[in-house]
């Protein structure tokens, strides 16, 4: 079988009593090397070389990171990078002190059919809290990695953090200057025609929807 796994997985034991490392340390390929990091204000993975799981991320090779995380130590090759965290404030101090390490941010390894994903981060906790497209295509990337080439099961579809979701149609009323003329109103980010009426000083259109944002144009007789 293969397994995903993130953070504390397997550090309690079953009174919830902190074990000195992992349970499955043999299994993720990885050892606990002291206390919990976090929360921090700000928290970046460095990809040190290629590997499936980081496919997509191409023109950068940073990442945003999970918001706590378990600092380990592991004799796997380094794929992903931990990047110490560093001041968010004030701005010339926002960068980080130590630029590249050798701390694991995540284990990637195989054994015989098996595969093995571990993120040292609660890569999941800060998905969800955060709505990060990144962490959210990073934890799919992983998920699809460990199934392997053929899965039993596969999704495909639209999610809530990576799409947005649009508005229906959206009816707008706009008092202009009085005796003022509109001659056209115009959608500039889906770049349409609107139509629309005007009564004495009172402009009526509707927008059909919104994606994510819109501008409305409207353009007086002079």
């Amino acid at each position: 079988g293969s397994l995903l796994a993130t953070f504390e997985s397997s550090r309690y034991n079953e009174w919830g009593d902190a074990r000195p490392d992992f349970q499955l340390a043999d299994v993720f390929g990885v050892h606990s090397t002291g206390e919990v990091i976090g929360p921090q204000a700000n928290s970046y993975a460095r990809i040190e070389q290629p590997h499936p799981v980081l496919q997509g991320f191409n023109g950068t090779v940073l990442l945003p990171a999970a918001e706590s995380r378990v600092p380990v130590k592991s004799a796997s090759p380094l794929a992903l990078s931990i990047v110490p965290s560093y001041p968010t404030f004030p701005p010339e101090m926002v960068y980080p002190r130590t630029p590249r390490t050798t701390e694991h941010a995540a284990v990637f390894r195989e054994a015989g059919k098996s595969r093995i994903a571990y993120f040292a981060g609660d890569l999941d906790r800060t998905c969800w809290r955060s709505g990060n497209a990144d962490l959210s295509q990073l934890l799919q990337n992983a998920v699809k990695w460990v199934q392997g080439d053929d899965p039993v099961v596969s999704i495909s579809g639209h999610g809530a953090i990576r799409h947005t979701y649009a508005l229906g149609p959206q009816q707008v009323r706009f008092r202009v200057s009085r005796g003022g003329s509109i001659k056209s109103v115009r959608s500039l980010r889906s770049s349409a025609n609107l139509s629309f009426q005007q009564q004495s000083d009172i402009v009526s259109f509707e927008v059909p929807g919104i994606a994510d944002y819109e501008v409305i144009s409207l353009v007086a007789n002079r």
